[in-house]
């Protein structure tokens, strides 16, 4: 408990004024299992996920600054070494999922992969970024720039790069399989396309409305029994641990046709303006 006080302290120092307005992007949240060898390691709103191997461990996003304690806290508890990771991927380039990204690089030795649309930000801290250029933070050199259709592969487990994008330029779904219970399952690491910039008239992201728009399509196609997003509570994280299970096949076709009719509701009223 005393070492999660602290955690959390640090935390909020660099990051008091998102501390202010979305508590939850700092609070602690317990670490579990989600499906076979899947974890959540993140806090209680910012999604951060391990996949545990034999030769390594892959970990997906890292939250805001000062988050790489509470993380590697998360993993020891779950029996787990953060200087096993291997893999250091992003769903995208938004500071409040990555800003760790660097301190959890030092810990571990990771490489750095990334969408070839979002590496750029990574690699100047946030600069390039469209939307969030004024909240820097440690730039990473990245690895490996991902293409829609490419596999990270590690120590047995395999995620195929589905682009997404229109939150960011890169934004990614990843998807794979589980084994759960002894049942092979579906998963998906869903990044929700959540509107924040301008989809009309957007100098600095042109083509952000056909994107957004192929994006919702690509997402539309996948059929995953279990189904994860970028923040816990774009998938209900804390209901589905509370009920034992996170399959949930209905759950996310609407939450992709929901985020979806946001899209088109937003578009619509910028292109009348």
């Amino acid at each position: 408990m005393k070492c999660m006080i602290r955690t959390l302290a640090l935390l909020a120092t660099g990051a008091i004024t998102f501390a202010q307005q979305n508590p939850s992007w700092i609070r602690p949240f317990p670490p579990h299992r989600i499906a076979g060898n899947v974890y959540y390691v993140g806090t209680e709103d910012l999604a951060c996920f391990l996949l545990t191997t034999p030769e390594g461990h892959i970990l997906i996003n890292t939250g805001l600054a000062g988050s790489e304690l509470l993380i590697n806290a998360s993993i020891r508890q779950l029996g787990f070494r953060p200087e096993d990771v291997k893999i250091l991927l992003t769903m995208q380039a938004h500071f409040d999922h990555v800003a760790a990204m660097k301190e959890m690089q030092q810990v571990s030795g990771a490489k750095v992969y990334a969408t070839e649309a979002d590496a750029s930000v990574l690699e100047d801290g946030g600069r390039s970024d469209p939307y969030f250029s004024r909240y820097r933070f440690a730039a990473v050199k990245v690895d490996r720039r991902l293409k829609d259709g490419d596999l990270v592969r590690l120590g047995g487990t395999q995620l195929t790069v589905i682009l997404t994008p229109g939150h960011t330029k890169g934004s990614v779904t990843y998807s794979t399989t589980v084994v759960d219970g002894g049942q092979k399952r579906s998963m998906v690491f869903a990044n929700m396309g959540t509107v924040v910039m301008p989809l009309v008239g957007n100098a600095k992201y042109p083509q952000i409305a056909e994107d957004f728009a192929r994006a919702f399509e690509r997402q539309k196609r996948l059929s995953p029994d279990i189904w994860v997003a970028a923040h816990a509570s774009q998938y209900g994280m804390a209901e589905k641990l509370r009920a034992g299970s996170f399959v949930d096949p209905q759950g996310y076709q609407a939450a992709v046709e929901r985020h979806a009719a946001m899209f088109r509701e937003r578009l619509e009223k910028e292109s009348k303006r």
